[in-house]
């Protein structure tokens, strides 16, 4: 029914997940974690998406590289990752960070996702401007992931800091630790290389266009495979612990919403910007990434009010 490379693919999709519940990934949780002196979330994400550029150049010298199209930042780009940074703040949790929770029982999150399809349902508007993927732009990319993680890195050698992605996993810290995001980051490579639509933004995107009728490719099932992998991790851990939903998560159907009509507009999300453009040197990521995190970091009130089942406290993130 299937062959070995499509059953490799669909094995690294699970591994993938499973390490993305192993280290509590998430965006929100890095960008308020930095703030309040915590380095490890933010070098876990540069780690993996690091590892994820140097095996796509790695394939590009062995295999052929990358086609894919790299798109020009515009304001459409800051205003989407502003708007998606701010909900996502206060939905507490981006979507990687969302489906960890959702794999654990929390059934309250499923009105986030229903939220990402309908954003993705009520806007589409034509994509960025592009053009050729050039060497320099690549360059730059991984030599901006490599100083930043060095310059997070030599901060927390200062402070003495041990890097602990995941702080109630004890043995999740130091070279092991490493070790983890540099197969994450090479899995997801190889998937990003191969083109596998792993994503799970990528089938909410596919869902909501449904709604207007446009089929749904049976690969987007893929993505599925993803939180399969979180909840067999979160299982294994023995953290699945069911919370029914009540009236008060209602809101988080408008801040999901939000969350696809930030990724509509910035032509990414975090998951989309770390994973798949900005490893190949698309600004336009770079560009999202930057304004979603200073709308993480905006001290709205709403926001401030949602820090219920947030990602962004390490207590709650990890309880």
């Amino acid at each position: 029914m299937f062959d070995s490379s499509t059953l490799l693919a669909m094995a690294a999709i699970v591994l993938v997940g499973m390490a993305l519940a192993l280290s509590q990934f998430c965006m929100v949780r890095s960008v308020l974690s930095t703030r309040t002196g915590d380095l490890s979330p933010a070098r876990c994400v540069l780690a993996i998406s690091l590892a994820i550029a140097l095996s796509l150049q790695l394939l590009a010298v062995v295999g052929g590289g990358e086609t894919r199209p790299i798109y020009t930042p515009s304001i459409a780009v800051v205003l989407g990752g502003l708007v998606f940074g701010i909900a996502a703040r206060a939905n507490g949790g981006c979507f990687i960070g969302t489906l960890n929770e959702l794999c654990r029982g929390h059934w309250r999150r499923l009105y986030t996702v229903a939220g990402w399809i309908l954003g993705f349902a009520l806007l589409k508007v034509p994509p960025l401007p592009s053009h050729v993927q050039r060497p320099g732009e690549v360059v730059v990319v991984v030599l901006a992931l490599a100083g930043l993680l060095l310059l997070l890195s030599l901060l927390a050698m200062r402070r003495r800091q041990e890097f602990r992605p995941n702080p109630a996993l004890h043995g999740l810290r130091g070279g092991r630790a490493w070790g983890v995001m540099l197969i994450t980051g090479v899995l997801t490579g190889l998937l990003h290389h191969s083109d596998w639509p792993w994503a799970p933004s990528r089938l909410a995107t596919y869902l909501g266009r449904a709604l207007h009728g446009e089929g749904v490719p049976v690969s987007a099932a893929c993505a599925l495979l993803l939180p399969l992998g979180m909840v067999i991790m979160h299982r294994w851990r023995r953290l699945v612990q069911p919370k029914r939903v009540v009236k008060a998560d209602l809101p988080l159907l408008l801040w999901g919403t939000l969350m696809g009509l930030g990724t509509v507009w910035g032509m990414g999300a975090n998951d989309g910007y770390l994973f798949r453009f900005l490893p190949v040197g698309s600004l336009h990521a770079a560009v999202g990434l930057t304004a979603m995190s200073a709308g993480i970091l905006l001290p709205l009130e709403i926001a401030a009010a949602s820090k219920r089942g947030s990602p962004a406290s390490p207590a709650e993130t990890l309880r």
